[in-house]
């Protein structure tokens, strides 16, 4: 029936023409932006949303860090529970 030549087909194509359009839109919010950031006027707007986007990055770090730490302790659980289950057989 289903190959997997052909899942790969279906499910990998769209990805690709997904991203590439992704990449692509990007790219060109950035020229307008860039265009747009040669205007003096819009100078002190432009800080403020990199200070903003600077805050967003060090506050998506801070979450990451406690998710690694959170995911640590679980597999520490999990390793010790069946190490325990183990060693009572």
């Amino acid at each position: 029936m289903w190959t997997e030549d052909m899942v790969a087909i279906i499910v990998v194509f769209p990805s690709i023409i997904v991203f590439t359009a992704m990449i692509i839109r990007f790219k060109l919010r950035k020229k307008e932006l860039e265009m747009r950031g040669s205007d003096p006027e819009l100078g002190p707007e432009v800080d403020a949303l990199r200070d903003d986007l600077a805050d967003m990055q060090e506050h998506t770090q801070a979450q990451l860090a406690a998710m690694q730490e959170r995911l640590d302790f679980a597999e520490r659980l999990l390793t010790k529970g069946r190490h325990q289950d183990e060693m009572s057989k």
